[in-house]
């Protein structure tokens, strides 16, 4: 499947995603980040710009920035300036930002992640912030991180991240002081999240029923709950925040 494929798939039903709203991981996305009234902020990966909309009070003005014409055509761009474009492509000045963020994008970044890494350092005013937040597995235990990497692979083409490996690419790619803050999502809807995933109905039924079977550990680690048919995990989450020097 192609890329602008994917998306356009994604993009119909992505706003009724409960996560993409999820206002404590919002709230402690701008927590770390410790925005400033005159900063300007890029939100790489904007998608259908709900992080951006959540920045845009505490700041001078956001760009939001995504290379899905699909997701783009789903935002509300009031008060934004978006932009279709790739990170990994050059278009702005270097140093022109005082805070980059990526929220649940960069395990979309198959090909030269140290180079979009890099892009976002250059990017960067001197003492400007990187802040990424991901999804992880709930524990480095290879037999957890090997179970979370196989579930993934059914619904889509990504990379794992563990807390572990996405702060080695901030330390490796020039960012200094990095900083990690976890967030557990509580009660996450797995069901929610497959019906509006673009997913066929078998790789639903697939995906869910490797929740059903997961290893002891696996179910222990994520809190792991089935109510009335509704799968429920506590999910981790990582906001990584690194300074340009």
């Amino acid at each position: 499947m192609s890329d602008r494929h994917f998306w356009n798939i994604r993009a119909k039903n992505y706003d009724k995603l409960y996560w993409t709203k999820d206002a404590g991981y919002i709230a402690k996305i701008i927590e770390a980040a410790r925005f400033g009234r005159n900063d300007l902020v890029l939100d790489v990966g904007t998608g259908t710009g709900a992080m951006a909309r959540s920045i845009r009070p505490h700041v001078r003005h956001v760009v939001g920035l995504d290379f899905s014409d699909s997701m783009l055509q789903q935002g509300r761009w009031e008060g934004i300036s978006m932009v279709k474009w790739d990170i990994n492509d050059i278009l702005f000045r270097n140093h022109l930002f005082d805070k980059i963020v990526g929220r649940m994008v960069f395990h979309h970044i198959l090909d030269n992640l140290d180079r979009a890494f890099l892009r976002c350092f250059d990017l960067l005013k001197s003492r400007g912030k990187l802040i990424v937040a991901e999804g992880v597995p709930p524990g480095e235990d290879p037999e957890i991180v090997d179970w979370y990497t196989e579930m993934f692979k059914h619904k889509e083409t990504r990379r794992t991240f563990t807390p572990t490996s996405l702060v080695r690419y901030f330390a490796k790619n020039g960012f200094q002081d990095v900083q990690t803050v976890r967030y557990k999502m509580r009660r996450f809807n797995i069901n929610n999240w497959l019906v509006n995933s673009g997913l066929r109905k078998t790789t639903q039924t697939l995906i869910l029923n490797m929740h059903r079977d997961a290893p002891d550990k696996v179910k222990a680690a994520y809190g792991m709950a089935f109510e009335n048919g509704v799968c429920y995990i506590d999910t981790e989450n990582l906001i990584v925040v690194g300074a340009k020097p």
